[in-house]
């Protein structure tokens, strides 16, 4: 399959700050779900929107109240204005914010194939990476920006807004915040009434305390891949810029409807007697799970057909109503706990896979606790597993990506571009229903696909 080249030509790059003295300089330290995180790539993640609008209109309409909305919105999520810093008097980093920080907003324009981009089928994983903003520091000071922005027009068909998060200051329920207040503003030029309930809370004097065995076995880790305060900055900002685009890849969304689910979930409670938590999201991803499972082994071949091989899968899962005492759903940063199901290969693959990846799911998930320092917890447990042989789930339904309205509509498709994981989102137009984002080779992805039609098929 062969797919056009995708250009896209930057016509202006600015830099957007809270207002000017409405921010006093500001510090907040990293907690230990935040450094677990330091050392990974940045979340990215893009929105696309039917707008039928000339390039004019846009320039002098809607790019202004973009610009705007995003200053008052940065007022009140200050630290993905600042940047990730190491002062020589710390242990360890800091997120800094003083007045006059910004973040990169980068206005580019394509005239690629706006509804193959924002389509469900296959398409070239590779097209997607010109629409992801890339950081740039605008200080000679040795520190890290945490955001980026690009807003991509498709002249008279749409626009895509893309986002480039430091996976260290947000999780997907904090940036997700973000960006659909930034979105709420817009649509409301600049009235934050709305929003006056739900603003962005960093009070860590309930986290900061947990876990500080934790902090010294993560630094232990990072210390051995060689970060330390002399070389935080340009370790991490070379590995964005080197950020490995997959090659030959091919990206496609997947659609599990309402009663496709619940079809699934009568099928496993027909032959697993134990009672099990068999939420949507459970059944979801033991479904795909397997599929996937079932496609990389068809297409592997050779030695790697060992069914013995232990399949993983990783949940996250958040934390934030879980600690003693709780933070509220409002709190900006990380608040992530996880955990790894593990799998027999044969034991996935068989008459009953489905049933026994979904009882797994469930159990693994009666047994996250918060509190409970298990081994696969600590960043080397998760630096260690085969790649080849895991399968980590991002985003969640829950964040209601597909709510996110600037004021010309919902987005007709969201992708999440970063890394090669599961991501799963609510489906839009489809209540009930939920929508599978996978990349793959286009050999793995062709068997996914079979697998995943033909087995629902079987439960029809």
């Amino acid at each position: 399959m062969e797919f056009p080249q995708h250009i896209v030509n930057v016509v202006e790059e600015c830099q957007i700050s809270p207002p000017l003295g409405s921010v006093p300089t500001t510090s907040l330290p990293p907690t230990c779900f935040d450094l677990s995180f330091l050392m990974l790539p940045p979340v990215q993640r893009l929105f696309f929107y039917e707008l039928h609008h000339s390039k004019a209109h846009f320039m002098d309409t809607i790019l202004p109240k973009i610009k705007h909305s995003l200053s008052i919105t940065l007022q009140h999520f200050y630290p993905l204005a600042g940047n990730l810093t190491w002062p020589q008097e710390s242990t360890i980093p800091e997120f800094l914010y003083k007045d006059g920080d910004a973040v990169t907003l980068t206005l580019a324009e394509s005239d690629y194939d706006f509804c193959l981009l924002s389509g469900n089928q296959q398409r070239d994983a590779s097209a997607f990476y010109p629409l992801i903003p890339t950081f740039k520091c605008t200080t000679s000071e040795k520190v890290v920006p945490l955001l980026a922005l690009q807003v991509t027009l498709f002249p008279n068909k749409g626009i895509c807004i893309g986002f480039s998060i430091k996976h260290v200051v947000a999780d997907g329920r904090s940036y997700t915040h973000f960006i659909k207040s930034w979105a709420t503003i817009c649509r409301m030029e600049g009235d934050i009434s709305l929003l006056i309930d739900s603003l962005p809370t960093y009070d860590r004097s309930t986290v900061k305390h947990l876990k500080m065995k934790k902090i010294s076995s993560n630094f232990n880790v990072m210390e051995k891949r060689g970060v330390t305060r002399d070389t935080l900055h340009d370790i991490i900002n070379k590995r964005d810029d080197h950020h490995t685009v997959p090659v030959d890849k091919v990206r496609a969304t997947f659609v599990l409807v309402s009663s496709d689910i619940e079809k699934l979930k009568q099928w496993i409670l027909s032959k697993e007697k134990e009672l099990l938590h068999l939420s949507s999201l459970v059944v979801t991803c033991a479904y795909v799970w397997v599929c996937m499972i079932k496609a990389q082994k068809l297409t592997l071949g050779g030695p790697d057909v060992n069914d013995e091989v232990i399949e993983y899968l990783l949940l996250p899962a958040d934390a934030r109503a879980r600690l003693k005492p709780p933070l509220p759903v409002t709190y900006f940063g990380n608040c992530l706990d996880s955990a790894a199901v593990t799998a027999k290969r044969s034991d996935v693959i068989g008459e009953d896979g489905i049933a026994c990846a979904a009882k797994l799911i469930s159990k693994k998930i009666r047994e996250m606790d918060i509190n409970d320092d298990t081994k696969e917890k600590d960043l080397s447990f998760y630096i260690s597993l085969p790649r080849n042989h895991c399968v980590a789930i991002s985003s969640s339904p829950k964040f209601g990506v597909y709510e996110t309205d600037y004021g010309w509509g919902k987005p007709k498709k969201v992708e999440f571009v970063s890394g090669e994981s599961m991501t799963i989102s609510e489906c839009p137009n489809v209540g009930g229903g939920l929508e599978i984002g996978l990349v793959r080779n286009k050999i793995e992805m062709d068997a996914f696909a079979s697998f995943f039609a033909d087995s629902l098929a079987v439960f029809s």
